[in-house]
């Protein structure tokens, strides 16, 4: 099977267009994948959901420039209709979830401070500046995975603040706590892909009883996810895929 390559590009408009590429692409298309001129990748503007046909050309002064053809809906765009509310977790712990959760196809991610989290919040710069690493992160496991968007990521910010917002949304919630009375295939029988359903995850340490019932106050019932307690870098991602076996139409 030929390889699909597949390069983030913004800005994609109608017709047939010349764009002189970044150095960043460039480094990726020629020097990563050894795309010579010639070649052909599809190119894919995440916000915008659109993608396009595009050939690697050659300038005469030696920079990379690429014909794009006329752009078309995204093939593969995420309609799951999961938001998963994460809890930060230390080191690279929030890149992975991150990561794998695009790939599998979750419409938003929440990160959240909570009592036991170990990573803390920043100021507002710091914060930002997490919060665009994130979504760098985001965008390049949509590339690879072949999806056309990329889910919206919101926070960091606090628990509380986070559980305020969904206390007249109406979805399916679910707040993750080993040993709960409901198993998640119970609780989610009525979900059907594409309709709205939340999931919250805690810290390495696990979410506090008194966390627990806020939680369940903002109408998020307690939900077990088979015997064994996972780590909280695996546990959603687990879970996320559970869901779209379950939902997947």
């Amino acid at each position: 099977m030929p390889r699909v390559v597949r390069v983030p590009l913004t800005g994609l408009v109608s017709g047939v267009r010349v764009r002189e590429l970044d150095a960043k692409t460039v480094h990726y298309l020629r020097d990563v994948l050894r795309l010579r001129a010639g070649e052909s990748f599809i190119a894919f503007d995440a916000d915008a959901q659109l993608e396009a046909d595009a050939r690697l050309d050659e300038a005469p002064d030696g920079a990379a420039l690429c014909t794009v053809e006329a752009p078309r809906a995204a093939a593969r765009v995420a309609s799951s209709g999961i938001v998963l509310v994460q809890a930060l977790g230390k080191g690279d712990k929030t890149e992975q979830v991150v990561r794998s959760a695009t790939a599998l196809g979750v419409s938003e991610i929440h990160l959240v401070e909570s009592a036991r989290s170990v990573a803390r919040l920043g100021d507002a710069a710091r914060n930002d500046g997490k919060r665009a690493r994130l979504e760098s992160i985001a965008l390049d496991a949509a590339r690879q995975s072949g999806r056309g968007d990329v889910p919206l990521i919101v926070g960091p910010h606090a628990l509380e603040r986070e559980l305020a917002t969904w206390r007249e949304l109406g979805a399916i919630k679910l707040c993750f706590v080993p040993g709960a009375s409901h198993t998640l295939r119970a609780l989610t029988r009525s979900w059907s892909f594409g309709t709205s359903l939340a999931l919250l995850i805690g810290p390495e340490g696990g979410l506090t009883d008194d966390e627990v019932a806020l939680a369940e106050q903002a109408g998020f019932m307690a939900t077990r996810f088979g015997e064994l307690v996972l780590r909280t870098e695996i546990a959603g991602i687990a879970a996320l895929g559970a869901l779209l076996s379950l939902g997947e139409p």
